[in-house]
């Protein structure tokens, strides 16, 4: 049996922040000059100072080699087309191109600002993505990973079976697949692999087993091996917005199936080598980039808006051009993502138990088997608090607008929100709460976070006083440092002009706020945004105290909230 494949490198937890990377990248010195160790050791620094990935080994020593998140991260840019590859792949293809410089369909990933638009650029990577390739050697006939997926789901459903690949799946048969020829058969052992493992006493015992004899089929690829590419595999599938995941599983999202099809109609062609790393380069043509297909497209989403309770008046389709027709359709699709972000958001009163569980997971270290991902802490608290205070479910600004940081299509953060602003602002009838966490601790936190939480929240005092909105921050870890407690008791900003703001600033330890959450929910179904006011109010009355005492009456303060709940 050939090895497994996997799409861009496994080693990239986050591939939704590949853009990021992309745009760090661009932006820097090491553009078009990211050869050699030293520049390898720049890209990863630049990661990690710019929140991109979160590397352990800087934090503990700034000279600490992580060179190999560089090359990791250089490769996965250049397997997927978003910059060109090395001097001596270029070299071989003879194209005038430099190397490790961004590529046309890389600079339209880094321009645009809408999901469904990122979701477009990768689409077009992964249709033109094929194995073996000038930059990818592998042994055996040319073949598309994201083809044989869409094979592999479309004929699940001919013969009736449910059209999804779990992860357990995607290991043991599909990334082991190499060609459409195949795909019958897969679907047959994937038949009888799932009516097998319904059967058995020990359903993981089963599922490990069949796993592991795929394994001693490979060429030096184990067990776990198989499972870690699986998960790579799923996390880069779902880039392309052509799949949703349900559990640990994926199937094609609702609103793509016309597209999906249209994409299966088309026989797959290998593109020859001499066209392939143009066409990588510039991504591959979509069914959409044509008139009667852009049309059916913008008709299903259309269908799918009503089907959520909505309509949206659009022109006469077929008196439109292509390229204004792919423009609607895009924004379509954001104004159903839109309308799904309300449901989610109006659904999350009756996810308080999940949200928490993410709570209370980040209150101790990550590890591997947590429902947070390794590394993904920052961003998982911040959506974390913004799924809390969705369900409190009397917010004024929309779902939105209450995150700065960006979500997919799941709903599930992508990355933490960007600086110069705060992480999360809710907006309630009478007041609002600016929300600022982390998961720093000791007297770093007041260093990192004291300036620019006063910051935020000044601006926001700014905005809102003019309606006569009452401004809280509320600053979350884990842990609050005594310094970081000082800084916002005292709660004093200068404007510009010299003139005085006092902010009204509470510092709370996640585990408070979790006891809060979980009292209002068990007790009443849910907690009021009258009862969180009441607590940070109760909270800033005992301010006049010093830090240490300050915190101890902010502790006290909360118990008795919850009490009276």
């Amino acid at each position: 049996m050939e090895r497994a494949w996997y799409i861009g490198n496994t080693t990239i937890r986050n591939a939704k922040r590949l853009k990021d990377g992309l745009t760090i990248l661009v932006r820097s010195s090491l553009h078009g000059n990211l050869v050699g160790k030293k520049a390898e050791q720049e890209f990863a620094r630049l990661l990690h100072e710019s929140g991109v990935v979160y590397l352990k080994r800087l934090d503990e020593s700034k000279n600490s080699d992580v060179s190999d998140v560089g090359r990791k991260w250089r490769a996965a840019l250049m397997q997927l087309g978003f910059i060109t590859p090395s001097p001596s792949i270029v070299k071989n293809s003879k194209l005038k191109v430099y190397p490790y410089c961004v590529t046309s369909n890389g600079r339209r990933l880094i321009k645009v600002d809408s999901l469904p638009e990122e979701q477009e650029c990768f689409l077009r990577a992964l249709l033109a993505y094929q194995i073996p390739s000038e930059i990818e050697n592998h042994n055996g006939a040319v073949f598309s990973p994201l083809r044989i997926v869409l094979e592999i789901l479309e004929e699940l459903k001919k013969q009736g079976l449910d059209s999804s690949i779990s992860k357990d799946e995607m290991a043991s048969f599909v990334q082991v697949t190499r060609d459409i020829e195949s795909v019958k058969k897969v679907v047959n052992n994937i038949s009888q692999f799932r009516s097998e493992a319904n059967k058995s006493v020990n359903r993981k015992q089963y599922v490990r087993k069949v796993r592991e004899s795929v394994a001693d089929c490979l060429s030096s690829q184990s067990s776990q091996t198989l499972l870690d590419y699986a998960d790579s595999n799923f996390r880069y599938l779902k880039l392309t917005g052509l799949f949703a995941e349900d559990g640990r599983k994926i199937r094609i999202a609702k609103h793509k199936t016309t597209i999906v099809k249209q994409i299966a109609y088309m026989p797959f062609e290998p593109i020859s080598s001499t066209n392939y790393l143009n066409t990588l380069w510039n991504g591959a043509n979509l069914p959409t980039d044509n008139t009667p297909e852009a049309i059916e497209a913008i008709e299903t989403i259309l269908s799918h808006i009503k089907e959520n309770g909505e309509h949206i008046d659009v022109p006469d389709l077929y008196s439109m051009e292509v390229e204004d027709l792919s423009q609607l359709r895009l924004k379509l699709e954001g104004e159903l993502f839109k309308i799904l972000e309300y449901k989610f958001a109006e659904n999350q009163i009756y996810e308080w138990k999940d949200i928490l569980a993410y709570l209370r997971a980040l209150t101790v270290p990550i590890r591997r088997g947590s429902i947070v991902p390794q590394g993904e802490g920052p961003a998982y608290l911040e959506w974390a608090l913004w799924r809390a205070f969705l369900a409190i479910n009397s917010l004024e600004n929309k779902p939105w607008e209450a995150r700065r940081f960006k979500v997919d299509q799941e709903f599930l953060p992508v990355g933490t929100a960007p600086g110069n602003g705060p992480d999360i602002i809710f907006e309630f009838e009478d007041f609002v709460i600016v929300g600022e966490v982390t998961l720093t601790s000791s007297s770093r936190q007041e260093a990192v976070e004291g300036e620019p939480v006063r910051r935020h929240v000044a601006d926001l005092v700014d905005q809102y006083e003019n309606i006569g909105k009452r401004v809280y921050g509320l600053f979350m870890a884990n842990n609050i440092d005594t310094n970081t407690a000082e800084t916002f008791r005292i709660g004093v900003w200068y404007r510009n002009d010299d003139s005085r703001m006092a902010l009204q600033i509470v510092p709370m330890t996640l585990n408070q706020f979790a006891d809060l959450f979980e009292a209002g929910f068990s007790k009443t179904n849910r907690l009021l945004s009258s009862q969180v006011e009441q607590t940070l109010r109760d909270c800033l009355v005992e301010s006049n105290n010093d830090a240490p005492e300050w915190k101890r009456r902010i502790d006290m303060q909360i118990k008795r909230s919850i009490q009276h709940i």
